[in-house]
């Protein structure tokens, strides 16, 4: 079973802890860092998550802070999760680094997963299709690579496993534009196949499955997006992936979630219902 951590999102979450116990006893930056001995702005990029800390770093802060024994052992079991590489490393030279190592970082850490994607998501892609798709992605791709590529994205299939063993699965509820289905450049029995794979996986109690029709006319959606809800909700907060050609773009503030939410629910309102797109998708297994 493929273990599903994700460090990017654990940075994040530790750096938040470790800013409220400072706030807790009213401490400046400046102190703390002159305290452990290093500079006030690399203690900030351990608060915001941007650097990997040292295990000895995030010890001597809990105990600048006085922090209990439960916040510690937590803490401290974060900061040694956030030094472990997450699976889906190395990377390959074709890849955004960045966004590969944010994404695949939220999808782990997250609690459900609300995703408006106009080819079949990755999550529930077969091998010959996320080959299909990637290929066209990534064109320059050697062979080696195009080969790890396909493995990061099956891989990533394990977060919704009912089996998982790290974490509860993820809840996933995704809308397809009817585009998803009809458009590809793989054969016809991958198309069949992947069809038959979203019709097995919409029986899944942890994922809903539904198609945006083309007759449902123009969304506000420009592209794929994903809201992302956290399983660590004290620590964590709801996240938007934005998908683009570039660099994908991620969104945390009060607004731009609230934003993306509303374009999910008339999306959501405006889509076949899931036994509906089920019976949709089993027609074109059919055709």
């Amino acid at each position: 079973m493929t273990m599903t951590h994700g460090p990017v999102v654990i940075r994040r979450r530790l750096g938040f802890v470790l800013k409220r116990l400072r706030g807790d006893l009213g401490l400046h930056l400046d102190v703390v860092a002159r305290q452990l001995e290093i500079s006030p702005s690399k203690l900030s990029r351990i608060e915001t998550g941007q650097v990997e800390p040292k295990i000895r770093d995030v010890r001597d802060l809990l105990a600048i802070y006085e922090a209990d024994v439960g916040t510690r052992h937590q803490v401290m079991e974060w900061a040694s999760n956030a030094k472990s590489p997450g699976w889906w490393q190395p990377f390959t030279s074709t890849v955004a680094v960045a966004d590969l190592d944010m994404y695949i970082s939220l999808e782990a850490e997250a609690r459900s997963e609300q995703m408006f994607s106009t080819p079949v998501t990755g999550l529930l892609q077969t091998e010959a299709y996320a080959r299909s798709i990637l290929s066209e992605a990534f064109p320059e791709a050697s062979e080696r690579e195009m080969d790890r590529l396909v493995e990061i994205r099956i891989g990533r299939q394990a977060v919704i496993d009912l089996d998982r063993a790290d974490a509860p699965a993820l809840e996933l509820h995704a809308v397809l534009d009817e585009s998803a289905l009809r458009r590809s450049n793989a054969e016809p029995s991958v198309m069949a196949e992947q069809m038959r794979r979203l019709a097995e996986r919409s029986h899944q109690p942890n994922v809903c499955l539904q198609i945006l029709p083309f007759s449902a006319g123009y969304t506000r959606a420009t592209s794929t997006f994903s809201i992302f809800e956290p399983r660590e909700a004290g620590t964590d907060w709801p996240v938007v992936n934005v998908e683009s050609t570039g660099s994908d773009a991620y969104f945390d503030t009060a607004a731009e979630v609230s934003n993306y939410r509303s374009i999910w629910k008339g999306i959501v309102s405006r889509a076949l219902d899931p036994e509906q797109s089920r019976r949709f998708i089993e027609t074109l297994v059919d055709t």
